[in-house]
């Protein structure tokens, strides 16, 4: 492998293209040589003019896209709540990318790269296929516990990862068909947390736990009540908070939903104006009923009193 070369994934639809160019550019703008960097992005519906925009905003750090066609089975798969079908596009990816690219750093489009991806790119994985932080979100929540006890069979203590950030070692995906028997899993069963599920099913026991600062969701990044409970995952979870690497939205409030609010969205804001989307119209709130504004805010303050308090 070429550690000088970084390829990374994302598979995006017409409703994330713009997300996909931020996180795309976050990526870009942290990266030492963003020049050694290629970004695939698996095509589940894009627009003319958001491949358009998604090239320039990469080509305008020396950088380059390049899209892939999916498989057309993605349309089969169980979906619910606030999901795409493009989220199990990442499933395909062994088949889809070039066979010269061995590894390859799959990111969510609801994320903000705050570090040198070249770190995560570099980073070890024992010999295993994938690599993946731990989902605190789950790992706190006794009713998830049971969930995932009940439709996956983790033990009680038996780690699980959330699939936005995911380092894959594609060669041993192409020799095993993983992409494929995690397709076959997804298609077989309705998993309440879907593709991340069928991963978690298949990898079991077979992932490397990566550095919780490389994929901070919002039960870390906002201290949710259920981790700071629980004193090895508040440890970890303090620890990610003082230096964040990737700093993903996931869940159900979006940073483009709200106005400008410093700490929260900011950076967002600020990353959106140097891509091609910069003269997009903001926020672009869904129709649904979504979190307040003030309870993001609220949560931040108390996180950061926590933190104050706790370090």
């Amino acid at each position: 492998m070429d550690e000088s070369r970084i390829s990374l994934l994302f598979a995006a639809d017409e409703g994330y293209a713009q997300h996909t160019a931020v996180a795309m550019m976050s990526a870009l703008l942290r990266t030492a040589r963003p020049e050694c960097v290629t970004t695939y992005i698996i095509d589940g519906g894009l627009s003319a003019d958001a491949r358009r925009k998604i090239a320039a905003t990469a080509e305008s750090r020396r950088s380059r896209a390049v899209f892939l066609t999916p498989p057309a089975t993605a349309e089969d798969f169980y979906v619910s709540a606030h999901l795409s079908r493009a989220a199990y596009l990442r499933l395909a990816m062994a088949e889809l990318l070039p066979p010269q690219v061995e590894r390859v750093i799959y990111l969510d489009g609801d994320l903000l790269v705050r570090d040198d991806i070249g770190k995560l790119w570099t980073s070890g994985l024992g010999g295993r296929p994938l690599g993946a932080v731990p989902d605190f979100g789950i790992m706190a929540s006794a009713r998830t516990r049971r969930e995932k006890a009940a439709v996956l069979g983790l033990g009680p203590r038996e780690p699980y990862f959330n699939s936005g950030v995911l380092l894959a070692d594609l060669a041993q995906w192409r020799g095993e068909d993983l992409g494929g028997r995690a397709r076959a899993l997804a298609a077989e069963h309705h998993y309440p947390h879907h593709d991340q599920d069928a991963l978690n099913a298949l990898f079991r026991g077979r992932w490397q736990a990566l550095p919780l600062r490389w994929n901070v969701i919002p039960p870390v990044w906002q201290l949710f009540s259920k981790v700071l409970r629980q004193s090895e995952l508040r440890r970890a979870a303090l620890d990610a908070r003082r230096d964040i690497a990737i700093l993903h939205y996931a869940g159900g409030a979006k940073p483009w939903e709200y106005p400008l609010t410093s700490g929260f969205n900011d950076e967002y804001y600020r990353v959106l104006g140097e891509t091609a989307y910069r003269d997009a119209p903001m926020p672009q709130p869904r129709p649904e009923k979504r979190h307040p504004l003030w309870r993001q805010r609220a949560r931040l303050w108390l996180a950061n009193g926590w933190q104050h308090l706790l370090s």
